[in-house]
């Protein structure tokens, strides 16, 4: 059923369009993940929460959610212009023009140059998103090295230049960092913290990289010793980083876990089994203390009213530095400041002590959360390429259904683009509206790619099969259609 000579034909028509949406596609990708500001598109979120665009914007707090817009909108609508023209070409165009008339006068068969026209429309659609993706992909390794190792920073761009090491290196081991007091300086100031802060806020990262390689080891050994019992399950077998936070001691019965964390924190073994029987000990305390109660101070912090107490710790330090609010909130070192501090004790009743805990907090807090952002989960990505892709397909099949069933190429196309691009708008919608009537969900197969399920790690799946089937439907409807018609010749 395959004909070469119909494919090279299909491909010389057609190769030029395919080219241009490609790297247009493939560089916007790229330009969403290398210019992705973590802490400055996480404010633009949170500026546009309650407007019409907070649907648009409230994904952007990281970088993998930030590409949501790439592939609900961008992404599609480049998609669509790609697979409504090609199809209006590799069919009804001919039809329409005569020229189909001279391919059927060959020997060819009309199944094979049906058949062999939706393969290449199919296959160009796959290489298209394939190599997209890669785009997306190296980008991603080159800018933040995220997708094979740990995210690179400000403060590991700057260290990297003190200790003369290469970036990717310095990020599985920062403790070098903390060798060093021109690189701590430095660092620190990348990521606008003082030392103190920033001491804190490295512990903490080296501490749960160390648990994280530990983790991998652990869960190794134990598939190795359950990769034959049918009762356990994945999820069971798996030991996260946060069980190890929470339970450190697992660490100290595997022996490879307790070199592969010791390697993480730049000491021996022996010193790392003493770090984590310190880290038991405070667990320990700290749930005694829990149970037990102690004495307080005048104003307790708690989750609840963390973030209005630093609030009020900042606008007091912004008035008793004649600053703004803003910038004490950008430069939370200031808080710090003598003056700003017997300010802060005087408005809110907190002591020395827990205002410049909260302060530390509040900045190791920030800094995690650019960490979080900048982290790259593969089998997500994977999921929001391989969803747009069987989109596209979807979208395609409905395309060259029109392309088959009409013989004006106008016709053909105001069908097999008009639905497209109704889609399209739909979700446009759907985007810009907070309460979008939930009847749009059902005129448009665009919600069967469900990109919200996908970054939440929800269920998705169904959606996937479903635009799967309806791209087989449709092309093999377009295949019999094609074969059986009568065509003005």
């Amino acid at each position: 059923m395959f004909s070469k000579p119909i494919f090279k034909q299909s491909i010389k028509t057609n190769w030029k369009l395919w080219a241009i949406i490609t790297i247009v596609a493939s560089v916007i990708l790229s330009g969403f993940i290398i210019g992705y500001d973590a802490e400055g598109y996480a404010s633009i979120a949170a500026a546009a929460k309650g407007t019409a665009f907070s649907s648009l914007l409230s994904s952007m707090d990281s970088l993998l959610g930030n590409l949501e817009n790439f592939y609900k909108l961008i992404g599609l609508i480049l998609g669509i212009v790609y697979v409504v023209f090609t199809a209006n070409t590799l069919v009804v165009s001919e039809v329409d023009s005569g020229s189909m008339a001279y391919t059927l006068s060959t020997p060819i068969k009309r199944s094979s140059v049906i058949f062999t026209k939706s393969l290449y429309l199919i296959l160009s659609v796959i290489l298209m998103y394939v190599i997209v993706s890669l785009a997306g992909l190296g980008a991603s390794q080159l800018k933040y090295n995220n997708v094979t190792g740990y995210p690179i920073t400000e403060d590991i761009e700057k260290a990297s230049e003190i200790l003369d090491k290469s970036e990717g290196y310095l990020s599985e081991h920062l403790y070098l960092i903390k060798d060093n007091e021109q690189a701590m300086r430095d660092a620190a100031e990348a990521r606008d913290m003082d030392l103190d802060a920033y001491s804190i806020y490295l512990g903490e990262v080296i501490k749960d990289h160390s648990y994280e390689e530990a983790a991998k080891i652990i869960t190794d050994e134990r598939r190795d010793i359950y990769e034959d019992d049918d009762d356990m399950e994945d999820d069971d077998i798996e030991i996260t980083t946060e069980e190890l936070i929470k339970n450190p001691a697992m660490i100290l019965a595997s022996n490879d876990a307790l070199k592969a964390g010791a390697s993480v924190q730049g000491i021996s073994v022996n010193e790392y089994r003493q770090f984590l029987a310190d880290e038991i000990t405070a667990l320990k305390a700290e749930k005694n203390e829990e149970n037990k109660g102690k004495s307080q101070p005048t104003v307790m912090i708690t989750k609840a009213n963390r973030e209005l107490l630093l609030q009020a710790v900042i606008d007091s330090s912004a008035k008793a530095l004649n600053m703004n609010s803003a910038q004490v909130k950008d430069n939370l070192t200031l808080i710090k400041d003598p003056t700003a501090l017997e300010a802060s004790m005087k408005a809110t009743d907190l002591n020395k002590k827990q205002i410049i805990t909260m302060a530390n907090h509040a900045m190791v807090s920030s800094a995690r959360s650019v960490d979080a952002a900048l982290e790259f989960d593969t089998e997500t990505y994977f999921w929001l390429s391989l969803g747009l892709l069987i989109l596209i397909l979807a979208i395609s099949s409905v395309s060259f259904f029109a392309s088959t069933l009409f013989n004006r190429s106008g016709l053909a196309l105001a069908i097999g683009g008009g639905i497209p691009f109704a889609f399209f708008l739909l979700t446009m919608v759907q985007q810009l509206m907070d309460d979008a009537p939930v009847i749009l969900e059902y005129l448009t197969i665009t919600t069967l790619f469900d990109t919200d399920a996908i970054l939440a790690s929800g269920e998705f799946g169904w959606g996937l099969v479903a635009l799967g089937t309806i791209a087989f439907v449709l092309y093999a409807a377009s295949n019999v259609i094609f074969t059986k018609k009568d065509l003005p010749l």
